[in-house]
């Protein structure tokens, strides 16, 4: 288990902000709380007490509580230990309202406080990480939990990103957080190409009209989502800022190898394939996501390339190639149904749509992928030989 202290701000009322607008969203409920007037305006307690205050600036208290996977404390546990929780930690006398939030694949809890008593006095908050730590020691055996850091490593090497998203690994956050980390080292010139790198790792990258985004985990096997919108504070995400500006420093270096590495391998798929599927599949067995973009009549109007083993990401442009060299294979539209086509001696049950594009993406996630963790495996290998001082 892992507990985030959140830096305080001026008031509750914008902590208690974002657990409700999760409640609206459907992500979030609250489970308990303690000493509120109102559960229907709990920021009417709150302002009682920030009212009676004319010293402290810096009134809130909101803290996120992180069981791991393996942990055994169950869900209806969680209340009693949160109430124990802020009893030790100071915060026993205080309103506050426990959150439970659904939306990151693990379930995770945030409470919301106040940092000063109902006579205006100040919570002490001296080494408050500290104590939380110690709080957390003294109840770790009663509730069936351990502690941090060594446990978040340990599940940290357990996954490994360049996987794609599994479901079944769990704690979806932390790996979408790990995949978008990855996405971020590819070479792409535009935002949108993040997307497509995240695509091909089985994300689906979700633009809202505020102008943050979210992310959707896929399933590899059948390309559906399999979580909500994950977009929770908590967690790392990059935002389209960082995106742009990585952008912006891939425009300025020069890929020439890269380039032609990915450009010889789509002249040869292209000669060999008569259909989109096989295209894509052929591409995949060098660690390469093709995504051709149609029109509504079928017709390819833009094709982009994830390189997976020299993590970069070209246009077909960028290769000397156009949309009409593209044209030549075979791609049924979705109206046509599942009717079987034939492509000389290759037979598809179903071509590839845009709806089952991160489907084929998960199926070439295994070849891409493991061209990469070879690379990664040799260079190891390499580096080991060179401490002992030998050569291959």
């Amino acid at each position: 288990m892992v507990i985030k202290i959140y830096p305080p701000a001026p008031s509750a009322a914008s902590a208690l902000e974002y657990n409700e607008r999760k409640i609206a969203e459907g992500k979030a409920s609250v489970i308990s709380s303690s000493k509120i007037d109102d559960p229907r305006d709990p920021m009417a307690t709150f302002l009682r007490y920030e009212n009676g205050s004319k010293r402290c600036e810096k009134m809130s208290f909101h803290a996120s509580v992180n069981p791991s996977v393996t942990d055994k404390i169950p869900q209806e546990r969680i209340p009693d230990f949160v109430r124990e929780y802020m009893q030790k930690m100071g915060y026993g006398n205080q309103p506050y309202v426990l959150y439970r939030h659904t939306d990151t694949g693990r379930d995770h809890y945030h409470i919301v406080s106040v940092r000063v008593d109902e006579n205006g006095k100040k919570i002490p908050d001296f080494q408050e990480k500290k104590r939380s730590q110690k709080a957390m020691k003294e109840l770790m055996e009663k509730y069936g939990f351990e502690i941090g850091k060594a446990k978040k490593e340990a599940a940290q090497k357990e996954f490994n990103p360049y996987d794609g998203f599994k479901p079944e690994a769990g704690d979806y956050g932390r790996q979408i957080e790990a995949i978008a980390a990855l996405a971020l080292q590819y070479h792409f010139k535009k935002p949108e190409h993040f997307d497509l790198v995240m695509e091909s790792l089985n994300v689906k990258v979700v633009h809202k009209k505020d102008g943050g985004i979210g992310f959707i985990g896929l399933d590899s096997k059948t390309g559906k989502a399999v979580t909500s919108v994950i977009e929770d504070d908590g967690i790392r995400y990059p935002s389209e800022d960082v995106i742009a500006k990585r952008a912006e420093e891939c425009k300025r270096r020069i890929r020439t190898r890269e380039k032609e590495r990915t450009a010889n391998i789509t002249r040869t798929a292209l000669k060999k394939c008569k259909t989109e599927l096989h295209f894509r599949r052929f591409m995949a067995r060098s660690g390469i996501y093709a995504r051709l973009f149609r029109n509504v009549n079928g017709n390819v109007f833009g094709v982009t390339l994830v390189d997976h083993k020299t993590k970069s990401v070209f246009k077909a442009s960028e290769l000397g190639l156009k949309a009409a060299d593209f044209q030549h294979l075979e791609y049924k539209l979705p109206s046509q149904g599942k009717a079987a086509t034939k492509a000389g001696d290759e037979k598809e049950k179903e071509a590839p749509s845009e709806e089952t594009g991160a489907k084929i993406g998960g199926e070439i996630a295994g070849f891409a992928l493991a061209a990469v963790a070879m690379e990664r495996n040799r260079h190891w290998e390499d580096e080991e030989l060179m401490r002992k001082g030998k050569r291959r």
